[in-house]
């Protein structure tokens, strides 16, 4: 017997469609009013002070945030309907996330497989929520976030574009994305740095007995594909890297750095205090991660961002290193070593492994190692490594980042 076809109300599909096209429309609207009246402040010299050459950092950076998210919120959305449409889904275009849409755990995903826990974790099976912390979603999910990803990306791209040709009287290169030879040799090195010093995590964590290997190559759902789920997590975080380290590390640093230096602090001086805001702010985007809120995932993250600083400083101001550390680190923690990547969900991974749920605060709970006690060595591993090969900054370096 055929599932019975449930007819929609013409006027229902109606106002689904107006009320979509309005949320399209209404951040399409805010998008354009932010970036028109930056670029007319930009032309009429507004909030440029006297024998200054461009407009006070402050009105950059104010206008770059609510440029970033504008541009962020709408592309985004316009990037899941279209996800949609591809995944053959029949929703009102223009439509927000959906509660399903927005969770970063799919309960109905059974797992783990008891018959390959031990006994001791066999116990903590039936108690409810998620006594095993990670995150765990299909790879129709995941294609959307990617999506969606992608579509944040290119907001990103657009407001670092803007504010550096508008205000900042800067090329894209002078915010260390050179894209010359040097800078892709920078992005290979740091993408076996950021796979490595995940890879002494995850064996540590293993060794200690805070995680519990299960398998190779699994696939949460089933009815998927290993290739497809991988595929659509290396998309997800080639452009969570562009989309975090670009604003932040590029042109937040930088230009914190020369605002730094204008109030006349020594350049080192200047670097650190724009490390110190720029890792604040990095912290600030992680809060609504799950578990970004407690206070060791907030210190370990801290200093995540001073370690991205001084890739850029150790690399002469370039950003190709720091892109490839933070790929690396991504997608070998959730999808190599199936660990939790700030609490990210993941579809497939070629490790499976389990935490351990009475040791949570050395494994980091369901934000992961980045909220553990081994996240600060690795970190200063990682530097380890970057001073043995590219040895250490010089005063031309410090010129190269302002």
């Amino acid at each position: 017997k055929e599932p019975r076809q449930v007819r929609k109300n013409p006027d229902q599909v109606a106002a689904s469609l107006g009320a979509g096209a309005a949320l399209l429309f209404l951040r399409f609207a805010t998008t354009m009013a932010v970036f028109c009246i930056g670029h007319l402040l930009s032309q009429n010299g507004a909030f440029v002070g006297e024998g200054d050459a461009v407009m006070s950092i402050w009105a950059r950076l104010i206008f770059f945030l609510l440029a970033q998210a504008s541009a962020n919120e709408f592309i985004a959305l316009i990037m899941l309907q279209i996800a949609r449409k591809v995944l053959g889904e029949s929703r009102p275009f223009g439509a927000e996330m959906t509660l399903e849409e927005r969770r970063s755990h799919d309960p109905t995903i059974p797992w783990p497989p008891k018959e390959l826990l031990t006994n001791d974790l066999k116990a903590f099976c039936d108690r409810r929520g998620q006594p095993f912390f990670l995150n765990h979603v299909p790879a129709k999910r995941r294609m959307k976030d990617a999506f969606m990803r992608f579509g944040m990306t290119t907001g990103s791209v657009l407001a670092v574009v803007c504010t550096s040709r508008w205000m900042d009287k800067r090329t894209l290169s002078s915010l260390g994305l050179t894209l010359d030879a040097p800078f892709f040799v920078d992005m290979v090195i740091g993408l076996f740095v950021g796979v490595f010093i995940v890879g002494c995590m995850f064996f540590g964590e293993l060794s200690a007995g805070w995680i519990h290997f299960l398998r190779f190559f699994e696939v949460f759902d089933r009815s998927e594909r290993f290739a497809t789920c991988i595929f659509w997590d290396v998309v997800f975080h080639l452009n969570v890297a562009v989309n975090e380290e670009l604003p932040v590390r590029g042109w937040m640093l930088t230009n914190l750095a020369q605002s730094f230096g204008s109030l006349g602090l020594a350049p080192i001086t200047a670097f650190i205090c724009a490390m110190v805001a720029q890792s604040t702010f990095f912290v600030m985007m992680h809060l609504q991660s799950p578990g970004g809120t407690q206070v060791q995932s907030m210190v370990n993250i801290f200093v995540g961002g001073i370690a991205g600083g001084l890739n850029v400083l150790f690399t002469g101001g370039r950003l190709g290193f720091v892109l490839g550390w933070h790929f690396g680190w991504n997608i070998s923690m959730g999808n190599i070593f199936g660990l939790s990547t700030s609490g990210i969900p993941i579809s497939g991974t070629v490790v499976s492994v389990v935490p351990h749920p009475e040791r949570a605060r050395f494994h980091g709970g369901v934000f992961g190692p980045e909220g553990g006690v081994v996240a600060p060595f690795a970190y200063a591993l990682g530097i380890l490594l970057l001073w043995l090969i590219y040895g250490l900054p010089d005063g031309s370096a410090l010129l190269a980042v302002r």
